[in-house]
């Protein structure tokens, strides 16, 4: 046996003339599949991603009513909560009338609790009559709603910004004012 080398047409050694070769074809195969892999992420697994980060983000309504979650945070969810959430609302809503944005929230509370789009709206048409101090009273006179403690109970469960609570209405559970997992009555 001889331990000379096979040698190519132009003087290269064969083993490395071919590995040159199997290179060349492994990049024409990954220019030709990178285009349909790129256009897969592009349009599959991005969307998909957006979708269930949306899913658990729950920012939007934390930022739209600042000074309700603020006053919200000392309120035990048990009883109506006191003058200073409904002041807290009543700035907010102000605001957000004003901005003409209180649409938004709108979707994301009925979503919470069936009901929230008639008293936003309503609450929003009168809330230029209110006069200074005595929100509570005021907010109650608009809408019986506001005398409620579920629906504020309901507005206080939208506070994290992060939370799964799309998940649990799926399954027919939502959080109680206590944040624990309850089944929703039929």
């Amino acid at each position: 046996m001889s331990s000379e080398q096979i040698l190519s047409s132009d003087g290269i050694p064969l083993e490395v003339s071919l590995k040159k070769a199997e290179r060349k074809n492994k990049l024409k195969a990954l220019f030709l599949v990178g285009p349909l892999f790129l256009f897969l992420i592009i349009t599959y697994v991005f969307p998909i991603g957006d979708m269930l980060f949306r899913s658990v983000d729950d920012r939007m309504i934390t930022k739209m009513l600042p000074k309700t979650f603020a006053a919200m945070e000392k309120w035990d969810g048990k009883d109506l909560p006191d003058e200073p959430v409904y002041k807290g609302i009543y700035e907010d809503l102000s605001y957000l009338k004003k901005n003409k944005t209180y649409g938004k929230i709108i979707a994301r509370l009925n979503y919470e609790k069936g009901g929230f789009s008639s008293l936003i709206k309503k609450t929003v048409r009168k809330i230029n009559k209110f006069e200074e101090g005595n929100y509570k009273e005021q907010f109650i006179k608009v809408h019986k709603r506001w005398g409620q403690s579920e629906y504020l109970v309901a507005l206080k469960n939208t506070a994290p910004n992060w939370s799964y609570a799309k998940y649990l209405k799926g399954v027919d559970r939502k959080f109680d004012q206590d944040r624990n997992i309850i089944l929703v009555p039929e």
